[in-house]
Formats: structure tokens, sequence, C-alpha cells
């Protein structure tokens, strides 16, 4: 047991822990300190933020992670072109479907490009395991989250374009970092590949489309199947139940597929998903009796009773929590792993599964806010499974081999 804690999962994990501290806190802050409506507001405007910046490389952070493509000028211009695509459309999105002001929809254009490009640069350091120097740039707006929170309350502010423009120039500056430091290193690299296929690039974009849509599907439903106050209900259950859940996903995705495409054999990619797997199975076990203890705590002494997390919305949002993680394992081998029609049958399972969280959404909604979780959660478990039967081939040893190998 003591190796597993030498473990670059557990090493990510504690980076996007800290993180996820950031995220919390200031969710926490900000829900203390706004009306509920501004409050709501803020989160929908985050959640698109964090699913548009994510798409808007277009699967090419996937290419660079796999590939080692070039970072190089070209490879940054082909970054921002299809992330100004991107954002123009979820600025779009969020005057038509959520009727969002100009100055916040402008403001999640802005962080879009930005952060489609801070993804990019993020993965070429991930792809050369530079965890920390990686973790740290995807990780930032996080932190600059906190710093947006901080601030708004400083100012005694009730509206949410302030911490919305902060983090918006978190992102800013977190792309600009990052490539300045990737083309300062540049000549001093081995030369790598500069192309690649749009078809593979397109088919990690709907991998990763599909899990991210789910990632914020209850943000995107609630205001359309449930009251405005549930949205911001939902911030704080994701603040304070979500978290831990959020944070291992990430740091399962993020350590686990550089080194299962380094594993020489199924035996050592074998070895190395039992060993993650037993280390996140005990975290998740700890943590989800100290949530359940925790939460009533917090909502007590900190958010003073202003909001009010029973017990079936903290078991409904760990059972959902449950699915993500079974989701980023699978995910995971996925990404390293399988072959090119595999990936494509991936993806589409992943948006059959996508359609099914939707539907069960919307039904869910009939019992409030734990059954739309639940609903969504079904989304989850389908798309854990079904990756999870397509990559088995992948970890399944020669006949000639006893079954009892590691």
């Amino acid at each position: 047991m003591k190796g597993l804690w030498y473990s670059p999962t557990l090493r990510s994990m504690v980076v996007y822990g800290a993180s996820g501290v950031g995220f919390s806190g200031a969710n926490l802050i900000l829900a203390r300190v706004l009306p509920t409506e501004p409050y709501a507001l803020f989160t929908l405007v985050i959640a698109l933020g964090n699913l548009g910046y994510s798409l808007a490389p277009a699967g090419l952070d996937g290419v660079v992670n796999r590939r080692h493509l070039d970072a190089g000028p070209s490879l940054l211009r082909l970054v921002l072109r299809t992330s100004t695509l991107a954002g123009v459309l979820f600025a779009i999105i969020g005057m038509v479907a959520y009727d969002m002001s100009w100055p916040l929809a402008a403001m999640l254009f802005a962080s879009t490009v930005a952060g489609g490009a801070m993804m990019v640069a993020g993965a070429r350091f991930q792809s050369e395991q530079r965890f920390g120097v990686s973790l740290a740039l995807l990780q930032s707006p996080n932190i600059v989250l906190l710093v947006a929170a901080a601030v708004t309350a400083a100012a005694h502010l009730t509206g949410a374009w302030l911490p919305v423009l902060i983090s918006t120039l978190g992102f800013v500056a977190a792309a600009i970092w990052g490539w300045v430091v990737l083309l300062r290193e540049r000549p001093g690299k081995p030369p790598n590949p500069t192309t690649f296929l749009w078809g593979e690039a397109l088919s990690f974009a709907g991998l990763s489309a599909s899990g991210l849509l789910l990632i914020q599907l209850e943000r995107l439903v609630i205001p359309h199947a449930l009251p405005i106050a549930d949205l911001a209900l939902y911030g704080v259950l994701g603040a304070i139940v979500g978290s831990l859940f959020r944070v291992l996903q990430m740091g399962v995705g993020f350590s686990l597929l550089p080194r299962l495409r380094a594993a020489g054999s199924v035996r050592q990619r074998r070895r190395l998903v039992a060993r993650e797997g037993q280390l996140v199975g005990a975290i998740v076990l700890g943590g989800s009796l100290l949530i359940w203890f925790v939460t009533p705590l917090v909502e007590r002494w900190f958010l003073a009773g202003k909001y009010h997390l029973g017990a079936s919305l903290v078991a409904a949002a760990i059972v959902s929590g449950i699915g993500k993680i079974a989701n980023a394992f699978t995910k995971a081998i996925a990404a390293a792993l399988a072959e090119p029609r595999e990936l494509s049958l991936v993806n589409a399972c992943g948006w059959v599964s996508v359609a099914a969280s939707v539907a069960g959404a919307l039904v869910g909604a009939r019992w409030g806010l734990p059954g739309l979780i639940y609903g969504v959660a079904i989304g989850w478990f389908l798309r854990a499974v079904f990756a999870g039967v397509l990559m088995v081939r992948h970890l399944r040893l020669p006949s000639s081999v006893p079954v009892t190998a590691p």
C-alpha cells in the first residue's frame, strides 16, 4: 500500500485538490454575498465558459497529447482559429438560450478563445509528462476564481459581472504565459510532427465534448426544467459535495493517460489500473463519509442557513460522483489505447449516454433537483460501461498467461 502514495495520480490529485479548494471557496463566498439570482447567473456563465474553452481546440489538445505535435506558430494559429469559432458559438448560445447580456457574452467569448489556447499549451506540457507545469497552467483559472470572489466580497457588489471579468482575465493571462514558455523552449527541443489527421482530432473532440456536456448538464438543464433558485442551490451542492469527485475524476484522467501510453505490456497496464483503482476507491469511501457529516456543518455555519442541502441531495451528488470517477478510468484507457475505429465507437456511445442523461434529467425533474441529478447520473454509468466493454480487450492477458497474473 505504501507504493500507492507515490502514485502520479495522487500527486495530480493534490494539485487538483488545491484548485478544487479555490473553486469551492469561490462558490461558497459568492453564494453567501450575492443574491440568489446573480449567483445563479454566475454559475451559468462559468458552466458555459468551462464547456466552451474545453471544446474550443476541436480535439487538438488530444492529438497534441497523443502525437507530441510541434508547439509552434502554425499550431497556435490553428488553435486560435478553432477557438474563435467556438467563442462566437457559445456567446450566441448564451444570449439566445439563456438571455445573457452582451457584456457577459463578450466575456464568455474571450474566455473561450483564451481558454482553448491554454488547453493546448497544457496538453503539450502533459505529453512531456511535465505534470506540475501542466497542472499549474490548467488549474490556474480556479485560483483566479477565488481571487474574483474575494474582490467581489470586499467591494460589496451584488452583480455577477465582476467575478466573471476577473475570471476572463485569468484565462487570458494563463494562455499568454503557456505559449510564451512553449515558443521560447521550442528551439532546444528535438523535431516533432507538424501534421495530423483531422478525423482523429474530431474523434477526440467528440469524446471530450460528450463528457464535458455531461459535467455541465445539470447547470444547463435546470434553468429550463426547475426554478432558477435550484440553479443556485446546485452551485452550492457542487462546491461542497461535488468538488471531491471532480478532483478525483480529473486526477485519474490527467496522469493515467500518458502512463498507459508508455506501458510496454498488458501486464503493466493491468497493474497500473489496479493500483490506481485501489487508491481512488479508498479516497472515495473515506471522502463520501466525510462529506456526509461535514455538509450540514458548512450549511449551518458558513452559509448561515441560506441554502439547505438535504440528505437526498447529498446522496444524489455522491452517486453521480461515483459514476464520474468510473467514467474517468474507462475514458483514460480509451484515449490512451483505442484504435481509431474503437475511438469512434466510444465517441458514439458517449453521445448515446448524453441523450440518456438529458431524457433522465427531464423525467427526474418531476421529483425536484435530486431526481434531475439521478437522471444525469444514468448517462455517466452508461458511458463508463460502454467504454469499458470496448476497451476490455486492451487489458486482457494472452491465453498462454494464467488469469491470476497481475
